[in-house]
């Protein structure tokens, strides 16, 4: 189920993920005239997007979704949008969740606007620590505002607004990135398929980034 890329560290990793989707970005842009990606926010991703900033240049092709969002004003510095827009530069169409509104209008925004799109054609995720994806977090309901997205409160009592696993498997291709070592024992579970978020993300191959060895199975 899943097809491992290792690098020997974060750098390396980060290297071999932005050569992969820009080139799987311009493979889907032979087939079709418009790709629509969803992208992981947080810490983890950013010098990967930084390396395809320069590697990539067809924007106006590409629709950005975030996975998911953190309910504050996009000068916050936590907010994923904020991180994409800096990362990728002002090219890029990114989709921004409506923080502006309330976090359940907001959260139904973006269902509808993932209901226009349609299933994506690739999604980048990340993992946590404790074994969340998106802002799917163990233990925690993410309450449906659709079929497609969701509200949900990290661990420190942020609201965040998610995309639903639902539609997150529905998406054409699956891609975790996960580095550090603190990252390890989540990795674990979520290649042993234990009962973390994660682990619901399903997909005839799931491609993993990773500068962690991966543990026998």
């Amino acid at each position: 189920m899943y097809r491992i890329v290792k690098g020997k560290d974060h750098e390396e990793v980060s290297q071999k993920l932005a050569l992969f989707l820009k080139e799987k970005l311009m493979s889907l842009l032979k087939e079709r005239e418009v790709v629509r990606i969803g992208l992981a926010g947080g810490r983890t991703p950013r010098r990967s997007y930084s390396l395809l900033k320069d590697m990539f240049s067809l924007w106006d092709k590409v629709r950005i979704f975030p996975t998911d969002e953190r309910y504050v004003p996009i000068s916050d510095t936590r907010s994923n949008y904020r991180m994409l827009r800096e990362t990728l530069g002002e090219a890029p169409k990114i989709y921004r969740i409506k923080t502006d509104l309330s976090p359940e209008e907001a959260c139904r925004e973006f269902d509808r606007s993932l209901e226009e799109e349609g299933p994506l054609d690739l999604i980048l995720l990340g993992l946590g620590e404790d074994g969340h994806t998106a802002s799917l977090f163990p233990g925690v309901p993410c309450e449906p505002c659709g079929r497609n997205a969701c509200l949900s409160r990290s661990p420190d009592g942020l609201l965040r607004i998610s995309m639903s696993l639902e539609f997150i498997n529905r998406s054409r291709e699956k891609v975790f990135l996960v580095t550090g070592e603190k990252k390890r024992k989540a990795l674990e579970k979520l290649l042993r398929g234990e009962g973390i978020p994660a682990s619901g993300v399903r997909g005839e191959e799931v491609i993993l980034f990773t500068d962690l060895t991966p543990p026998p199975l």
